[in-house]
């Protein structure tokens, strides 16, 4: 029987940080027992899509987060209720506890969760067909542009997905969105696993740090969190 079982990856940030990585099976059908703890909405949604790659990547991870909260709250994953806050960011319905944040691209999925932080993570799969110069002004400062062409340009493209889910990770455990774009973060140059805002640090950035983390190969991967905690 196909089961959903997500891998626990190991990183430098705090412990109370939770991070898995789901690889999908795409030759899986929504009607497998695997994806019975999804909501009547949840599979709605997963029928809205066209692809049947695209449905797969969302029930999986729907399911594998699903099942993780559930393990840490001791209730069924299919009881998990989830709701969406102001911004339209999805969080637990019944309590503040278990802050948590999804990503998926290609092949893989990512799951970060923490009881006492807030937790941003992206994960995104290279690729030949897409221009990334095409929406460089959205995406990089220009220092971080200027520098990258100075790279062979066989880093060049590595470079580029490095910073765009280092700044996905971060808008996203702030909770707004990336309205006014990632090009007012600066990440790069990169110098290790850490992520270090350079330049001037937005406000809304003070409090959050980030880590690279090792993906699958042709891809990048990075989980962020609020150094700041709230209550329990």
């Amino acid at each position: 029987m196909y089961s959903i079982e997500p891998l626990a990856l190991p990183h430098d940030g705090p412990s109370d940080v939770s991070l898995w990585r789901v690889n999908f099976a795409f030759g899986a059908s929504l009607d497998d027992a695997a994806f019975a703890a999804l909501s009547d909405d949840e599979r709605a949604r997963a029928g809205n899509f066209r692809r049947h790659e695209d449905a797969l990547r969302f029930a999986s991870v729907r399911v594998a987060l699903r099942v993780q909260l559930a393990r840490y709250l001791g209730i069924a994953a299919h009881a998990v209720q989830f709701k969406l806050d102001a911004n339209r960011r999805p969080h637990f319905a019944d309590s503040d506890a278990y802050d948590f944040n999804v990503s998926h691209a290609g092949a893989h999925g990512l799951i970060a969760m923490s009881p006492c932080r807030r937790v941003g993570v992206d994960i995104e799969q290279y690729s030949d067909k897409f221009d990334w110069r095409s929406i460089v002004a959205l995406t990089l400062d220009a220092s971080e542009a200027a520098w990258i062409e100075r790279l062979d340009v066989t880093q060049q493209v590595s470079a580029f997905y490095d910073a765009w889910v280092a700044k996905e990770a971060l808008v996203k455990t702030t909770g707004v969105g990336i309205t006014r774009g990632l090009q007012h973060l600066t990440v790069l140059p990169r110098d290790s696993m850490r992520v270090t805002l350079r330049n001037t640090i937005p406000g809304d950035m003070r409090e959050i740090a980030a880590r690279w983390i090792a993906a699958p190969e042709g891809y990048a991967a990075c989980v962020a969190w609020s150094t700041k905690t709230f209550a329990r």
